[in-house]
């Protein structure tokens, strides 16, 4: 597995496609750690036009588990339409502290719509 800087200087976005494990966890922790989350820290998660947002929160409903991972709550997976054992695409936006939870189902239908980059490369 590739090393994620521990520290917060990396401004770019992350990827990294994970699944969900039997508990509603993220798998990969990279991108909390990226984002310097800690054990303990409260999150909220709110889910619009199919894309989870995971954002830190005071007042958080969740909180990043001991060992560091992200828990997807039921309820949110079910807005998602994913389960667990369904993969996602987590990416992180570290100088927002975001996020963001991408179905794969999204992630197909975004990159097989007219316009995306398959179809701008065949028309040239």
């Amino acid at each position: 597995m590739p090393t994620i800087p521990a520290s917060r200087a990396v401004r770019a976005p992350y990827c990294s496609i994970t699944t969900l494990d039997d508990s509603g966890r993220l798998a990969d922790r990279s991108t909390v750690r990226l984002l310097g989350w800690k054990p303990g820290d409260r999150l909220d998660i709110a889910v619009h036009a199919g894309i989870g947002r995971v954002v830190a929160a005071d007042g958080g409903r969740l909180t990043v588990a001991a060992r560091g991972y992200v828990r997807i709550p039921a309820a949110a997976q079910r807005q998602l339409g994913v389960a667990c054992s369904d993969r996602v695409l987590v990416m992180v936006q570290p100088d927002q502290d975001l996020l963001l939870v991408y179905p794969m189902a999204t992630v197909t239908s975004l990159l097989t719509r007219p316009g995306a980059p398959d179809d701008a490369a065949a028309a040239s």
